[in-house]
């Protein structure tokens, strides 16, 4: 088969979400089973979260790839090309490769019924399982797709460090109304005496995981109480900083991180704990290495400096919260932003906690979205609540739009392009970023 007649085939059999009959692992645990449960025979770690999670799986896997274990990363969404889910030591998955792999797995699925077929989801995810495996990594780093409980990667029963980043609204739809609610269903990514590193700040969710971790007889850390960063400053390089884990007495000073994004310092301090939890004998070497080589596409993404524009693909409030935190961290510049976001999305609230700072939007259509798309003149109604008419810009192509939003930045100001991921990997493409197979 080719990458292509795969692919389609894979976006056929949809997603569980909107499959009533195929909500759960029942499907993903049986198919993994008659492959002889390659998810157990190389040690994962976890990471779930709402906000942070890939950056913080991507933290790991440097740190691992620091220290020359063959590791692997699991990721999702992808930006530009599907294969970006599935990579080895920074080399993604080969088309040949993904499509030998499904080939092989397609005649698992001959043998199933319509209703115990995977979805799309745990179909790239079984393929990441087998694909680590064939290539005998040392570690997979694994990060959740949607909430945990029910997601695809929760078919791992003995992670190596469980890992939970902080908890925000988003996928309410799916995952409950309610901080603890969603806090509930990402904490069951915890598994029995298999320590967590945990990164929540609302007192609710985290009592929620607490209780979970306790239930699990977990070991767990919560960061800001046994473990945190200190003594920030940022510099032309990037942002430093001081570790320290109290659980495992040890500091380490000025960590490099090649960002300017306030998270990222986070998502760096849980990373390196999750580290230190798994027993590794991993030098304090490795650890700076790894955190300062990591680079997570699309996440203050600093593509051009004339002008000077960032990719960031934030998409909730708390993450627009950061964003203006972020930008105010590198540039006193004004600061456009070329916007958009699917229909599922807030746009009221993104727009809220980042208009301070904004001189003009440009807003256009997430391209590639289908059905999630949402009418650029309906966000337009929503940004008429905070910005001037003259300030505001509409060109729901998003190409145009995006060359519209370059030529009205000048050298002294900031172009944004945010609110979707979708939209990021899209002007990656036009920038030739990351232009994969």
């Amino acid at each position: 088969m080719t990458l292509k007649e795969s692919l389609d085939e894979i976006f056929l059999l949809g997603g569980k979400l909107n499959q009533p009959n195929k909500y759960g692992l029942d499907n993903i645990s049986r198919v993994l089973s008659l492959l002889g449960m390659p998810q157990e025979r190389v040690p994962y770690f976890h990471i779930t979260g709402t906000k942070g999670k890939g950056s913080t799986a991507d933290f790991i896997y440097s740190i691992l790839e620091a220290v020359h274990f063959k590791t692997g990363l699991y990721i999702s969404p992808s930006l530009v090309s599907t294969l970006e889910r599935i990579s080895v030591n920074g080399e993604l998955i080969s088309p040949k490769s993904f499509a030998s792999i499904y080939a092989r797995l397609k005649q698992v699925y001959g043998g199933l019924s319509t209703d115990e077929l995977p979805s799309t989801f745990e179909t790239f995810t079984i393929i990441a399982f087998l694909y680590f495996l064939e290539e005998q990594v040392d570690f997979g780093v694994a990060e959740v797709g949607l909430g945990g409980r029910l997601d695809a990667t929760n078919v791992l029963t003995k992670p190596v460090v469980s890992v939970i980043t902080d908890v925000s609204y988003d996928h309410q739809k799916y995952l409950g109304d309610t901080l603890p609610q969603i806090a509930y269903e990402k904490s069951k990514i915890i598994k029995r005496e298999r320590p967590v590193v945990i990164g929540v700040k609302n007192s609710e969710s985290l009592n929620v995981i607490i209780e979970e971790a306790k239930n699990c007889n977990a070991p767990y850390y919560v960061l800001g109480k046994d473990f945190s960063f200190e003594n920030v400053n940022f510099t032309e390089n990037g942002a430093v900083f001081d570790f320290t884990s109290s659980i495992n007495q040890k500091t380490i000073k000025n960590i490099l991180i090649n960002s300017y994004a306030s998270y990222k310092i986070v998502d760096a301090t849980i990373a390196i704990q999750a580290i230190l939890s798994s027993g590794l004998d991993i030098s304090e070497d490795a650890i700076r290495d790894g955190v300062k080589s990591a680079v997570w596409p699309g996440r203050f993404e600093i593509i051009s400096k004339n002008p000077t524009i960032i990719l960031d693909g934030a998409h909730n409030d708390a993450s627009a919260r950061v964003l203006k935190e972020s930008i105010q961290n590198y540039t006193s510049k004004k600061v456009n932003i070329l916007f958009s976001m699917l229909a599922d999305k807030n746009v009221y609230d993104f727009l809220f906690n980042i208009k301070d700072i904004v001189s003009s939007i440009f807003i256009t259509t997430v391209p590639n979205s289908y059905s999630r798309a949402l009418n650029a003149y309906k966000i337009f109604d929503v940004a008429s609540k905070f910005f001037d008419s003259s300030h505001i810009f509409v060109e729901a192509n998003p190409r145009k739009a995006y060359l519209l939003a370059r030529e009205n930045t000048s050298t002294n100001d900031v172009l944004v392009v945010t609110g979707s991921l979708y939209l990021v990997g899209f002007i990656r493409m036009l920038e030739n970023i990351f232009v994969f197979i």
